[in-house]
């Protein structure tokens, strides 16, 4: 299910879906997001409880769901950017009426713990979601860089940064499947539960921001014993921010996940096209995705707006 291209003049909200917004310097860059892209060409509407704090959180279950849903049901919004990241994204989806965004399909962007809503999204309704900036990006000092991606993605329907970045692959090999992602400590939190999509024949994109050699051989046995190792088509790992932010010293998580996964022939590719701490590319996820190492590419051939 696909969301509808971007226009200037349209309208796009904003939700508070995990973390608050608890320090001055995160209000002030909430404010000069909304004015930048306010001059930018878009109008802006806030969520009714997007300033809310509840422990720390951006409301309660309750407020969060109340306000994604009417971001949904809101006719004149047309897409949805998350406020920001955090840890509590998977506290409101049993809440959600699935069916209010079935019949009203819109852009939904943000990155880290907004993985969670990506995968439940494209697992409840199969809407195409995207890996991106959370909002309060557009008011951070990379504002201008980010926006030429988002215009280029959203209003001119191309995807450019991530297709045409770097590629190092770790394990050779070809593969096609849907892409799903990217964060993994919080895309686990749907393990066992019914908002995690079916992994096989997947191309599964995994990043983290707070990770060691020691926590990427937990997640990985984990993954290897619920045989999500099985049914991956590839891999392809992002920027990791704690194992990279001294230069890439041995060992990171691809060396790790060749020792977890060397039974196993699926291509393994590494990239610093998205994670944390970083100008994000914007990639679907829930598109076709076509790996060539003859190429080395990475490649999204599937349409992902209307």
């Amino acid at each position: 299910m696909l969301a509808n291209k971007l226009n200037y003049g349209d309208t796009i909200g904003v939700v508070g879906v995990a973390n608050s917004l608890d320090t001055e310097k995160m209000k002030e860059c909430f404010f000069k997001a909304e004015k930048f892209l306010q001059r930018k060409g878009f109008k802006i509407k806030r969520g009714k409880y997007v300033l809310e704090d509840f422990y720390g959180s951006a409301g309660t279950r309750e407020q969060k769901a109340e306000d994604f849903i009417n971001m949904f049901l809101d006719k004149e919004v047309k897409a949805i950017i998350c406020l920001d990241g955090g840890e509590t994204c998977n506290t409101f989806i049993d809440l959600l009426d699935f069916n209010v965004i079935k019949e009203n399909p819109k852009i939904i962007m943000g990155y880290s713990d907004i993985t969670v809503l990506l995968q439940m999204l494209y697992e409840k309704v199969g809407l195409v979601g995207f890996h991106g900036y959370n909002f309060i990006n557009f008011g951070e000092s990379e504002a201008e860089e980010r926006f030429k991606e988002f215009e280029s993605v959203f209003v001119n329907k191309k995807l450019s940064r991530f297709i045409k970045g770097e590629k190092k692959f770790i394990r050779n090999g070809n593969a096609a499947g849907k892409s799903m992602g990217t964060n993994l400590a919080t895309m686990m939190y749907l393990i066992g539960t019914e908002y995690l999509p079916d992994m096989q024949d997947k191309i599964l994109f995994m990043e983290s921001l707070r990770t060691s050699p020691n926590e990427c051989q937990r997640r990985f046995a984990h993954l290897k014993q619920l045989g999500i190792f099985d049914k991956v088509n590839g891999i392809v790992i992002g920027y990791n921010f704690d194992l990279q932010k001294n230069g890439n010293t041995y060992p990171q998580m691809e060396d790790i996940l060749m020792e977890y996964t060397k039974e196993y022939s699926f291509p393994i590719i590494k990239c610093d096209d998205f994670g944390h701490k970083i100008t994000n590319c914007i990639i679907p996820i829930g598109c076709e995705t076509v790996i060539n190492s003859a190429d080395k590419k990475v490649d999204i051939v599937e349409e992902f707006l209307n």
